[in-house]
């Protein structure tokens, strides 16, 4: 199959319930592209349902839709099969979806035509320009979860980015690689360290508002281990404070000269 304009990662941990009619939507969407496509599923440590649900599911994939599956031996975390898919992909674009589909794969649209136009990163928002939020549809306690969050992220990494969390992003492939190589984060709060990365690169990032809505059977416990991932937020600034664009020049002095 010819290089795909357009990879979508899909990263799945236990999805036996959802990820055949995921896949079949994702596959339609894809198959109407006038572009070559290809979808990757990261297994994250899956039990045996969920791998050989999603065994299952890409082999249906249109045929005119490139398929990788890729399996993590121990469930590692959101954060690193999401950087295993895109590290991997071969698209001119990149994007990650989550296997629920809480945004539907037709909002890609918006963020490559972003990508398209000049941004290096597009990232969903569930900020609506008539200034709703669709995360006010949660339950009162993901709602104040939700938001403490979003306060510490904005006082320790990100002013003036109020949803860093939401699952659907887009990367031109060079920015995706960049980010990727960087990203240590495992667990949820990446998609935070990709965006505090992507500011300090200097990387032209574009807010894309999108339709969302929470889905039952979410992975995402609120206990302790996940207020854990608070400290997360003061990790990324430590460890990547050397960063900056020069962290660019610098790639790109290492990089092989093309041959004649």
């Amino acid at each position: 199959m010819p290089d795909p304009k357009l990879s979508l990662v899909v990263p799945a941990f236990n999805e036996e319930g959802r990820i055949a009619a995921s896949l079949d939507r994702i596959g339609v969407f894809l198959a109407a592209r006038d572009y070559a496509t290809e979808v990757i599923v990261v297994d994250d440590g899956s039990a045996t349902p969920g791998r050989e649900a999603v065994a299952a599911a890409i082999a249906r994939l249109p045929e005119t839709v490139g398929r990788r599956l890729i399996c993590h031996e121990t469930n590692r975390g959101k954060g690193a099969a999401v950087r295993t898919g895109c590290l991997a992909a071969a698209g001119a674009d990149v994007a990650f979806i989550d296997a629920d589909l809480a945004t539907p794969p037709e909002e890609i649209l918006a963020l490559v035509a972003a990508l398209n136009a000049g941004a290096d990163v597009a990232v969903g928002v569930r900020n609506q320009s008539d200034g709703t939020d669709m995360r006010d549809r949660r339950s009162l306690s993901r709602r104040l979860a939700g938001r403490l969050f979003s306060l510490l992220m904005q006082a320790v990494l990100l002013p003036g980015i109020s949803d860093s969390q939401c699952p659907l992003k887009a990367f031109k492939r060079d920015a995706a690689q960049r980010l990727f190589r960087l990203q240590q984060i495992d667990t949820w709060s990446f998609d935070a360290e990709l965006l505090f990365l992507a500011r300090r690169l200097g990387l032209k990032v574009a807010n894309i508002p999108v339709r969302w809505q929470a889905m039952p059977g979410s992975h995402l416990q609120l206990n302790l281990r996940t207020a854990a991932e608070l400290r997360n937020l003061a990790r990324i600034r430590i460890a990547h404070r050397g960063v900056s664009p020069k962290t660019l020049a610098a790639d790109a002095a290492a990089a092989p000269a093309p041959e004649a």
